[in-house]
Parts: C-alpha cells; structure tokens; sequence
C-alpha cells in the first residue's frame, strides 16, 4: 500500500483517528505504519491485535517501522491460560504480551493504558474495530472503544483505529464515526483525510 500521507491540520492535530480501508491481506498493519512514519514518529507504539498471533504481528510491524520506535503488542490468546497475562520474551526493543481471552474486555483497555506515559510520545494502533465486533458485538465493541479512547486522551496519546469498510453497513460504520476526531479513509473510490 505505502501512502504518502499528508495528515493535515485535522488529522494532524486529532487525539483518536479511525483508519477506514478494505481488509486485504495485510493492509491494517500496512496503513497504520504507514500514518505512523507520515510525520515524526513516535517514541512508542503500542499495538493491539484481537485476531492475529501478536508475535508474527510484532515481527510484520518491526519490519514496516525499523529499529525505532519501541514496540509493544498485546493481543487478546484465543487458548485459555493460567496466567490472565503472558509476556513472550523478544529482541530489540519490542515486548509481546498475550490477554486470555476468557477475561473481560475491560482487562485489555487497562493493559493499554498502562502502556501509555504522558512523558514519552506514544501512539496506540488498533486492529480492528471489525474483528473486536466479531468477538464481542457491536454494543460491547463500541462501549469499548468509547474508555479506550478517553484513556487515549487522558495519556496525551494518539489513537489509530482500523476499521474494514466492507464487512460493516452504512449504520455501523456512522455510528462508529461518532468516537473518533477525524477519519483517514483509503482504498478504491476513497478520499484520504477529513475531521468529524
């Protein structure tokens, strides 16, 4: 995919921004680096994924970024463990943590928020708005989504959500909109930025 973005003021300046695009292949992971490296990067990057092995997505988003910035991912583990959290042990400036995934939801915004300190420049990558749907339904999802991103902005952080235009109605994907500052939307027939 790689974009050369040019975020604008409204993008630019916007604490929770909602990545529309068609979900092929590996284009979540693909955009979000890719708004990431638009401007100045940021010190941190946390990543959350809900349907992929947060390893494998770590490795992906370590090559899409390069040596910096540091990298943490968590991801919900569909198999049951002992522990609520497991931290997998990686190199370079990376750390991988695994939530079981039979723990309330509210278990994986706190984990995020812990993640996020007011003195180092952080941004926080969702993937995906679609997936966390699947597993939770649209009420939870979007209560969800509500805490995360005033935690977002109670960090000083900056919020990259990723939504797959093509599996949700014109109804879902409106009321979504109304939790996030501004919008990136690529993909056929799409323009690239706009504010709420």
């Amino acid at each position: 995919m790689t974009e050369n973005f040019d975020l604008g003021p409204a993008v630019a300046d916007a604490t929770n921004v909602l990545l529309v695009a068609p979900g092929v292949g590996d284009t979540a992971d693909r955009l979000c680096c890719d708004v990431l490296t638009a401007d100045e990067p940021p010190e941190h990057v946390v990543g959350v994924t809900i349907s992929d092995g947060p390893e494998e997505k770590a490795s992906r988003w370590r090559e899409l970024l390069g040596p910096a910035p540091s990298l943490s991912m968590l991801g919900l583990d569909g198999v049951t463990r002992s522990a609520a959290v497991q931290q997998a042990p990686t190199a370079d400036d990376t750390t991988v943590e695994y939530l079981d995934s039979s723990e309330p939801i509210r278990e994986l915004g706190e984990r995020i928020a812990t993640k996020i300190h007011r003195e180092t420049d952080t941004a926080v990558c969702f993937d995906s708005i679609t997936d966390l749907q699947e597993c939770m339904g649209r009420e939870t999802a979007f209560e969800f989504l509500h805490v995360l991103g005033s935690r977002v902005r109670a960090g000083g952080a900056t919020g990259y959500y990723y939504i797959d235009r093509t599996v949700h109605d014109e109804e879902t994907m409106t009321l979504y909109s109304t939790l996030f500052d501004a919008a990136i939307e690529v993909g056929s027939d799409a323009g690239t930025a706009g504010g709420n």
